[in-house]
């Protein structure tokens, strides 16, 4: 009897118009021209001051008494002048069913103040206090914090004025972020996106039964099937850590070799981004 093959692609955006980016995506990364053409788009001043990072949420990871994402995304909430909450634009449009779309996205910054409100369901301008609630709700439900200062960001929101005073922390869920689409394109449209310095993703091929489960929600290509059981591909791995939550036989472990890494994060926003408008 032939043995059924497992289906190892991840969940992700589907939708007419998100299917159409990633084809105009792939298109680009096979044209030299093609890509010269969109990076001069998105990023005609470089990359070089844009920057977007995966906090990884696990038990495992826990700093002074915090778990580790609360512990970066908490440092920039009371640092910001405005802070405005939205309703995910990505759960929203993809009908999420397995996420709570009214976690969606923080904004920080004079940018944040500047967002036409109307536009976008659940905006508001808020506190510090319901902001940090907002982040122990997203951590509950499971969601991933992405942090960024990306100028697509600013010209989503039309506040390309306020691109160095704009910065997001989003609440990622695998089947809907947008993040997602980076790897149809140009390997240098993904350059910005940067794992945690520190953190590393690992897989004991004693413990690992090739199920196929860690794929369904590894949305960056991080993972790679080799004599039947998973590895981790080093160079795509953001380490959001969402492979080692969903691991039945608990194969897969996320560390981080020294808690410094933490400012060295919080200072690389910090070179590119003012929130304290």
């Amino acid at each position: 009897m032939k043995e059924k093959k497992i289906d190892l692609t991840p969940i992700e955006m589907d939708t007419p118009r998100i299917n159409k980016y990633k084809e105009q995506l792939k298109l680009a990364a096979k044209s030299p021209e093609l890509t010269q053409q969109l990076l001069k788009k998105e990023f005609p001043d470089g990359t070089e001051n844009q920057t977007g990072t995966a906090i990884p949420i696990n038990v495992s990871l826990n700093y002074e008494d915090q778990v580790l994402p609360f512990k970066v995304t908490e440092y920039f909430i009371q640092k910001a002048g405005t802070i405005l909450l939205m309703d995910c634009p990505c759960r929203t449009t993809n009908e999420c069913k397995n996420h709570d779309i009214t976690l969606g996205c923080t904004w920080l910054g004079r940018g944040a103040g500047k967002i036409d409100r109307s536009k976008w369901p659940g905006a508001r301008l808020v506190t510090k206090e319901e902001a940090l609630e907002r982040e122990r709700l997203a951590y509950e439900n499971g969601l991933i914090p992405m942090i960024g200062k990306l100028r697509g960001d600013a010209k989503l929101y039309n506040v390309l004025d306020y691109e160095n005073e704009f910065m997001s922390i989003c609440h990622c869920c695998s089947c809907c972020c947008v993040v997602s689409l980076a790897k149809y394109g140009p390997r240098q449209m993904r350059e910005p996106i940067k794992r945690m310095e520190g953190v590393e993703v690992n897989i004991d091929v004693d413990e690992c039964t090739g199920c196929g489960e860690c794929f369904k929600v590894c949305i960056f290509d991080g993972l790679e099937m080799k004599d039947d059981k998973a590895t981790i591909n080093q160079e795509n791995c953001l380490g959001c850590g969402r492979c080692e939550r969903v691991c039945p036989s608990k194969a897969i472990s996320i560390s981080i070799d020294d808690y410094s890494h933490i400012d060295e994060l919080i200072a690389r926003f910090e070179s590119r981004v003012d929130i304290t408008g």
